[in-house]
């Protein structure tokens, strides 16, 4: 069941006719949005390892790089769905037989695992991988686009989530790559001020993933559980007795 703040929050943005907007645009602006503002938020200690570069060109740099760098995050952050995701709640995933909150935080597997078995049972072919049962299920419950509206809301939800994830890695590896160079730069006293926003940025990025692999996992299980109430194939009918 999807918690409530998200039920709570799907009922806002229907009201506000909102889904079309988030559907489109929204993921890169987000991405694009994170990037350039976590970056930003270095420029006063960067200023103090470039005190020779005036600000205004310096904030140029920063907007320039944080914008090309949202731009990347955007068109690869399918990764963290293909790698991290699929790591713990794919076919074969770490998480998959947990009955409790793996780390207190994340979703319990076995539902999910029990659902994805359900729905692969339902499809009219089995897929001919056990990766591409996703994708199968998906084509199967996208023909009922009334009903996929609804499905696909923890879906729209987690990619805007997931769009802070790679600008706060970004950043943080922006942060120690800086704290590093503070030292033969002359600007030793700003090394251990980068390296604690350097931490933070990592820390960030560990708790944005807990509501961006809830939402994905939300999405996976309305997925799964549409398509076994609805078979793509009818049930077979037992031969009546003579």
């Amino acid at each position: 069941m999807a918690p409530d703040g998200t039920i709570h929050l799907e009922k806002v943005l229907t009201g506000l006719g909102a889904w079309g907007a988030l559907r489109v645009g929204a993921q890169l602006v987000t991405a694009i949005f994170a990037s350039i503002l976590f970056l930003e938020l270095l420029i006063p200690l960067l200023g103090r390892i470039f005190p020779g570069v005036p600000p205004n060109l310096l904030q140029f740099f920063i907007i320039s790089i944080g914008l090309l760098l949202g731009v990347t995050g955007h068109f690869i952050a399918d990764l963290w769905d293909r790698v991290v995701f699929a790591r713990w709640y794919g076919p074969r995933g770490s998480w998959l037989d947990t009955t409790q909150p793996p780390l207190l935080v994340f979703p319990a597997g076995a539902e999910l695992k029990r659902l994805r078995s359900l729905a692969v049972q339902a499809l009219p072919k089995k897929p001919v991988s056990d990766e591409r049962i996703d994708q199968e299920v998906a084509k199967v419950a996208h023909r009922q686009l009334q009903r996929w509206e609804r499905i696909e809301h923890p879906l729209i939800l987690g990619q805007l989530v997931r769009g802070l994830l790679w600008p706060s890695v970004f950043a943080a590896a922006l942060s120690v790559t800086a704290a590093l160079l503070a030292s033969p730069l002359g600007a030793s006293a700003a090394g251990p001020s980068l390296l604690a926003v350097g931490a933070a940025y990592i820390i960030l990025t560990l708790l944005v993933l807990v509501p961006y692999t809830r939402l994905r996992v939300e999405f996976l299980l309305r997925l799964y559980q549409d398509v076994i109430a609805h078979p793509a194939h009818p049930p077979k009918r037992k031969p009546e007795g003579r």
